[in-house]
């Protein structure tokens, strides 16, 4: 009997399991997936990661030098896929859990082929299984194609049509771009946004983001803390002008966070792309828009971002601003602070939650190493209480 279960086969669930064996602990990873990290085999071809090939790679084995810079999502799989066959890791694919609930110092997991109990459990879903749509009056009766940005799989199935965007993170950005690029669609596509979008340098001052977070860390507290402050606040400023919304304030402009790039510019200028306001309502063959107009359209995409995929947890917990489990020790505001262990549930972990600082790929190494570590500290604790044998 394997002591931990992750739940996720994706690069955060790799992650633990690679943290996993190397503190010889025996342990099962679980996706519903027949396949290792298959949400990113089934995003859009033009994807790019927007952190940089030097803290996006798991331990022990860096990206090819063919990847460039930017990995595209393609590459990343490829790599994932490559990095669970060298490593051998005990992961058994087509198994969807359907519930994990707190049983005598343990937890009992029900799946669609089996129930087990372990001791300790490792939520490792992310949130990118479950897409999130806004309650928009009128669009359960929409006649047109809609669908979320996790469904689109590139631009041929949209050849011929007018089609509008809404969001302003980095996949509306990027889908309304590579639309707007496209020859065969209608043009403009419209971008819809409520707060406006923040563009930031893909290159601020000429080099990637973090190679300046590695020069910041070799500069004294005093010089590389303002130094990375002041190239995580760089912007492409006036966009107005050109017509690309933005943020008015501070709350927008972090309800909006950042896209690297300027390839929206670049569009909008063209003409292939025009930025319009927030859909208020939806007719069956039209769009209201937030200043009134009428905008008739032959698909929507979504672009509206995701929730945490944790329906499979049958217990009460309190949750931070973004809707994960709150953890021991964590900052409702911040997740970057606190313990892996959920608040008031031993043996229960999450990894895969924090998204900026260096990146979520390079997050996932660190919070998997720091689940694994408060594992090992809880299962000495309880061989010292006499509660387990001697590991």
């Amino acid at each position: 009997m394997e002591q931990v279960l992750v739940i996720g086969a994706g690069p955060a669930g790799i992650a633990c399991a690679y943290f996993l064996q190397q503190a010889g602990l025996t342990y099962k990873v679980v996706d519903k997936a027949h396949e290792i990290a298959s949400t990113w085999n089934s995003l859009y071809p033009s994807l790019r990661l927007n952190t940089t090939r030097f803290f996006s790679h798991l331990p022990g084995k860096r990206f090819p030098l063919s990847y460039g810079l930017f990995p595209t999502a393609k590459q990343y799989h490829r790599y994932l896929v490559d990095y669970v066959k060298e490593h051998r890791f005990n992961i058994e694919l087509g198994v969807t859990v359907q519930r994990v609930a707190p049983e005598n110092d343990g937890w009992r997991v029900e799946t669609d082929q089996w129930s087990a109990w372990y001791p300790y459990v490792i939520l490792a879903t992310g949130r990118f299984n479950k897409p999130w749509l806004p309650d928009i009056p009128g669009m359960a009766h929409y006649q047109k194609t809609l669908i979320h940005a996790h469904d689109y799989l590139g631009a041929e199935p949209f050849i011929g049509k007018r089609v509008m965007v809404v969001g302003n993170g980095p996949s509306g950005v990027d889908i309304a771009t590579e639309l707007g690029r496209t020859e065969g669609i209608m043009k403009p596509v419209l971008l819809a946004q409520r707060t406006g979008v923040v563009l930031r340098p893909r290159y601020p001052w000429g080099l990637p983001k973090h190679l300046w977070v590695i020069i910041s860390e070799m500069l004294p507290d005093c010089i590389g803390r303002p130094l990375i402050n002041h190239i995580n606040n760089l912007r492409f400023e006036n966009l107005d002008r050109i017509g690309i919304k933005t943020p008015q304030s501070e709350a927008e402009s972090s309800a909006a966070g950042g896209t690297r790039g300027r390839e929206l510019i670049q569009v909008v200028q063209a003409g292939k792309v025009t930025c319009v306001d927030a859909p208020v309502c939806f007719e069956p063959d039209a769009v209201i828009l937030q200043n009134g107009d009428r905008v008739q359209v032959d698909a929507v995409i979504m672009g509206t971002g995701y929730l945490p995929a944790l329906d499979y947890l049958d217990i009460d917990y309190e949750t931070d601003n973004q809707g994960w489990p709150l953890r021991v020790d964590g900052d409702p505001d911040r997740h970057d602070t606190g313990k892996r262990q959920v608040l008031g549930y031993p043996g229960l972990y999450l990894v895969g939650v924090f998204y900026t600082g260096k990146g979520a790929m390079y997050n996932f190494n660190v919070e998997a190493k720091q689940a694994v570590e408060e594992i090992l500290a809880s299962m000495h604790q309880k061989q010292k209480d006499g509660e387990l044998p001697p590991l």
